[in-house]
Parts: structure tokens; C-alpha cells; sequence
């Protein structure tokens, strides 16, 4: 299931060197459920990168872990290839040529409950994308993911691109997520869980 939530309201938009504003956020929320586990979920949350739908993702880095009130807090970096049109490229400075996105997360293994959170950290002048995923166990072998993302732009264009190319991109998101669930049955099957790796 898909929902696309956007505001019909029009903003003349101004030079991007006079205005401060945002545009009028779009939202997409939809559900995935996993034939798996919530522990298989969550596990393959942590080996999800890198994988051959991935491609795109450089580094990643855990800068910030806890156990509080039971709880599981973990930070990471994670950096990305750009991938602005060339068109727009004219406004990101060369400090910007990579996509800095913050991962922070909470695992709740008593009520089985898995929430991440990622926004980028730069180029946040140009648009501002903030993911939320919740992974619930619904069954002893079926979890299911709700995501919900807020999209906003300083031009109502690139709001435009990068909300499209966000929808296109969740098909693969999604296939890998399950070719890393698919490597973890098959290192269980090999007893070699702890080593998996794509």
C-alpha cells in the first residue's frame, strides 16, 4: 500500500539567494511486511549495507552507542554519492560532492520494536529529507515496516525530482533489505552466523 499526502497550496518561490524558506513538505508513508522474524529484521537492519542495490552508499560508521531503560541507542554516519541533478549541481559547493545522512535508532526488544530515524546533514540549503522506519513483530515470522518521509526543498523543482526519485528508489531499497535477510538463512544454514557478509 502507498499513500502520497501533498499540499496543494502554491508559494511563489524567489531566487534561491533572497528566500529562507521551505517549500510545502510532501509526505510518503507505506508498508512492507517481512516474511521473517523481527530479530532476522533487526539484524539485517545492521548488515543491510553494503549490498549489489546499494551501490550508491560509500561509508557507514557507528559513532554513538548506549543501553538505557532497557533500550538499545545507536548513532551512525553514513555517506552517500550525490546524486543532484546536473542541472542543479551550479549550487553545491565541492565541500558538498558526498551526502552526509545520520542514522539514529532505538531497538526495544521487549515490545519488539525497531525504530530508525536517517536525515542528511548537508545540503540541507537545498532539501531536506527525513525518513522514519518502524519494524513490528506482528507474527512469531512476519514483521511489518512502516516508513514515513517528509520531503522539503528551498525550490519547489527539486522538491519535485527528489521526491519522484525517492518513490523509484524504495523498490530497491526493499530488495535489499531482503537479499541481505535471503544471506542470513543461508549463513544459518551453514551455521556461519556472526561471519555474513555480501
Amino acid at each position: 500500500q502507498h499513500y502520497y499526502i501533498t499540499n496543494n497550496l502554491r508559494r511563489t518561490i524567489r531566487p534561491l539567494v533572497y528566500t529562507t524558506s521551505m517549500t510545502s513538505p510532501k509526505f510518503f508513508v507505506n508498508w512492507t511486511t517481512f516474511k521473517k522474524s523481527w530479530e532476522d529484521v533487526t539484524v539485517a537492519h545492521w548488515l543491510k549495507y553494503p549490498n549489489p542495490f546499494s551501490k550508491h552508499v560509500l561509508s557507514e560508521d557507528v559513532v554513538e552507542r548506549r543501553i538505557e531503560d532497557g533500550k538499545l541507542y545507536t548513532v551512525r554516519f553514513i555517506v552517500k554519492k550525490q546524486r543532484i541533478p546536473t542541472s542543479f549541481m551550479w549550487m553545491v559547493p565541492a565541500k558538498h560532492k558526498a551526502c552526509y545522512v545520520k542514522e539514529t535508532s532505538v531497538i526495544d526488544p521487549v515490545n519488539q520494536e525497531c525504530t530508525i530515524t536517517t536525515e542528511n546533514l548537508n545540503c540541507r540549503f537545498i532539501s531536506l529529507v527525513i525518513e522514519t522506519l518502524k519494524y513490528k513483530s506482528v507474527r512469531m515470522c512476519e514483521t511489518l515496516m512502516e516508513r514515513r518521509t517528509r520531503i522539503s526543498a528551498k525550490i519547489e523543482s527539486i522538491q519535485n525530482y527528489t521526491f519522484d526519485r525517492y518513490q523509484k528508489n524504495i523498490a530497491n531499497t526493499d530488495k535489499g533489505m531482503m537479499c541481505v535477510l535471503g544471506l542470513l538463512d543461508e549463513c544459518k544454514r551453514q551455521g556461519l552466523t556472526g561471519q555474513c557478509t555480501l
